[in-house]
């Protein structure tokens, strides 16, 4: 049986100084049916002149530079519209994939659709060896560590928390997954990809968007914890907002937006929860400062 092809999609954005070493674990992957998709998004700095060089190392790297800024989802539906293969892989510029990391996903897939699941995405694991701190830190982790579980979602806030840990041994059925899945392509293109209009400033939730409308479908997802990838966050470049309280803001507003859109009238709980909890963590986190 010939392997699948599979579309790894990267979009990037002022990130010259990291993209090369994400490129490099891409072309180390024992998996060799792959595209790598490299989308610019308008870069000002050398990114453009990187990913250009970076097309002369294989011919299955592919460029698309961007005159200008379209956003984080529209940039990732941009890099969708040009794959070729039957499973799309998303990934980060910030990441370092290890190099059985597609052939663990792809392998994953294969089993549980041929067990006649319906599967929407299989989501690795990722490693970050710099947190960046911000409200929802910690939140729920003692929860999730006893019940071993890789997403916890409050039914209240609508929030979801990640939690990786080495607990996590087997493949298992999760509430959602992360930025950066292995999808179905058909399942994308049944809920028309990312939504690129709702979600502002920092891009957040614009995953779980499409991710709760795949679940919404009839779509499952199923974490495998021995697909990993090392997430290098930094706070600059992609999306992220270096100021603060841009950041608090956008995090605040997008995942308002996401409530009224995937949970319609149940938002009229939820928003008033995840607001009072936001506000009782700040303040929390004020009290403890010096």
């Amino acid at each position: 049986m010939k392997e699948q092809l599979v579309s790894i999609i990267l979009p990037t954005y002022n990130r010259s100084e990291l993209i090369k070493r994400c490129i490099n674990s891409v072309l180390n992957q024992t998996y060799t049916n792959w595209e790598l998709i490299i989308s610019d998004d308008g870069s000002k700095d050398e990114t453009p002149v990187v990913v250009r060089e970076c097309t002369k190392l294989d011919p299955r790297i592919k460029a698309k530079i961007n005159e200008v800024n379209h956003g984080t989802p529209s940039n990732r539906n941009i890099g969708l519209s040009l794959a070729k293969g039957s499973l799309i892989f998303f990934i980060e510029d910030d990441l370092i994939l290890f190099p059985d990391c597609v052939e663990t996903l792809v392998n994953t897939y294969n089993s549980l659709v041929s067990s006649g699941i319906k599967v929407g995405a299989v989501v690795p694991k990722l490693l970050e060896d710099n947190p960046i701190s911000h409200i929802n830190a910690d939140l729920h982790k003692k929860e999730a560590t006893e019940k071993k579980l890789p997403f916890v979602f409050n039914k209240w806030t609508g929030e979801v928390y990640n939690n990786y840990t080495e607990d996590f041994n087997e493949v298992q059925e999760t509430v959602t997954g992360h930025a950066c899945c292995l999808y179905n392509r058909s399942a994308l293109e049944e809920i028309g990809g990312y939504e690129e209009k709702a979600y502002k400033g920092t891009y957040s939730r614009e995953e779980t968007d499409l991710n709760f409308r795949l679940r919404k479908a009839g779509y499952k997802f199923f974490f495998q914890p021995k697909a990993a990838s090392e997430h290098r966050k930094i706070k600059t470049g992609g999306s992220r907002q270096s100021n603060e309280f841009k950041f608090y803001y956008y995090h605040m507003r997008n995942h308002v937006v996401f409530l009224i859109r995937i949970f319609g009238i149940k938002a009229m709980y939820m928003v008033p929860c995840f607001i009072a909890n936001v506000g009782f963590r700040l303040l929390k986190n004020l009290y403890k400062k010096p």
